[in-house]
């Protein structure tokens, strides 16, 4: 049985606790990892289930739960969500932001900004307000999140999902090859300045100590 009635965190009265599913008033269904409530032969999906309350977890929940039932193992991974904001201008963002990263690796994290007004597309489009951000681990390199404000940067955000999905690091989103002029060449010169070797904006330089 699948419980995804496409509604808030509240499921009074759906007469679930009769059957054995727990939930919070506040939380929704208690669910774990692969959607599987405190009954085992019932999942739950979506707003009710009390995670991310957006359209595109719930369709992965839904698939994941589906898996499950059917015999295999498949789990939620919550480290790639996207997170889109359609205002204008949009912003979007996947994996953890600067401050969270900060808080899990203290010190260990690199940066990089990259400009649209720097990148030949968005002039070309007249859409040059906002930025790309690249948040990387330096121990070992490893991408950790992607932030973004501008000019189509709700699909954008798809890139950033492969990448930390797939554990890249931001060497290998910086050294990748991106088509020209496009949008999506942001994202690799973020990676770039957070690597400290931007192309098309001056390098970072640090300030001379003083005697």
């Amino acid at each position: 049985m699948l419980v995804s009635v496409g509604r808030g965190p509240t499921v009074e009265n759906l007469g679930l606790e009769r059957i054995g599913v727990e939930f919070d008033k506040r939380k929704g269904i208690a669910a774990d990892e692969h959607r599987r409530t405190t009954a085992r032969h019932i999942y739950a999906v979506g707003d009710c289930a009390g995670y991310w309350q957006l359209a595109h977890t719930a369709f992965r929940e839904g698939e994941v739960a589906a898996e499950n039932a059917a015999g295999h193992h498949a789990i939620v991974d919550n480290r790639a969500v996207p997170r889109p904001i359609y205002t204008d201008p949009e912003i979007a963002g996947v994996g953890l932001t600067e401050a969270e990263a900060r808080e899990q690796y203290g010190d260990d994290i690199a940066t990089g900004m990259f400009p649209w007004v720097a990148n030949a597309r968005a002039v070309m489009q007249n859409e040059t307000v906002g930025w790309v951000k690249s948040i990387h681990e330096t121990r070992y390199g490893e991408l950790l999140g992607l932030v973004m404000v501008g000019p189509h940067v709700t699909d954008l955000i798809e890139a950033g999902v492969v990448a930390i999905d797939a554990e890249a690091t931001v060497e290998t989103v910086a050294d990748g090859m991106a088509a020209h002029p496009t949008l999506s060449e942001a994202i690799k010169e973020a990676g770039l300045v957070a690597l400290g070797r931007p192309i098309h904006i001056p390098a970072r330089t640090r300030a001379k100590a003083t005697a």
